[in-house]
């Protein structure tokens, strides 16, 4: 059995900075996000990583890069550690998706387990991405230490799912800031989280 899982949030992007709902589109981090990469990628990089594996869109690919030049571990990727896909929903601000579905953004901020329109839902995301990590772990040698690069929503879901809290009122964990991380560690046929949202404080670097 692995050691730890370490699950990274992907650092800012200008739609981070401007509010806009990410989801699948494939946006660069920005000149903040660079420097928060660089600046977990030191706070980790003595937490033993044998093998990173990442999401391949480019903000997740671009924090895991910093991460493995850090560490010398391996980088792999896996298109179902992507973002939770919000449909039309993707690109626009709350404001204006306010404007145009105002009860499915608020059946969404509610915590309901609702698609946006041509989207997916929390579980189908969190299924998607619990199914990656198991499959990750069980190809790992034993006492490996993982790092997992994805982002918030998906990492927050499949984390209380493999916690057994991915059930309905799902919402224990908070959303990790950009460059915040969690670690796990196997206890028989569960996890114990060990740390959740944790920084480097990387704001401080900007």
């Amino acid at each position: 059995m692995v050691a730890a899982i370490i699950l990274l949030r992907h650092g800012q992007t200008d739609y981070n900075a401007e509010g806009r709902f990410q989801g699948q589109e494939d946006i660069p981090l920005n000149a903040l996000g660079r420097l928060q990469a660089e600046a977990a990628a030191q706070a980790l990089s003595a937490s033993g990583i044998d093998r990173i594996v990442s999401s391949d869109l480019r903000r997740a690919h671009e924090t895991a890069e910093a991460l493995s030049a850090a560490t010398g571990a391996g980088l792999e990727f896996d298109v179902r550690l992507r973002e939770i896909s919000v449909g039309e929903w993707q690109g626009r601000t709350r404001d204006e998706i306010a404007g145009i579905w105002p009860e499915e953004l608020a059946a969404w901020f509610s915590g309901a387990d609702m698609r946006p329109p041509g989207g997916e839902s929390r579980r189908e995301s969190s299924a998607r991405v619990v199914t990656a990590i198991r499959d990750i772990v069980a190809a790992a040698g034993e006492d490996e230490t993982l790092a997992i690069v994805a982002h918030g929503a998906v990492l927050r879901g499949a984390a209380e799912e493999l916690l057994g809290l991915g059930r309905e009122g799902a919402g224990f964990l908070g959303v990790m800031a950009n460059c915040g991380y969690g670690v796990l560690t196997p206890r028989r046929d569960t996890w114990v989280l060990r740390s959740w949202g944790a920084s480097s404080d990387p704001a401080a670097v900007a």
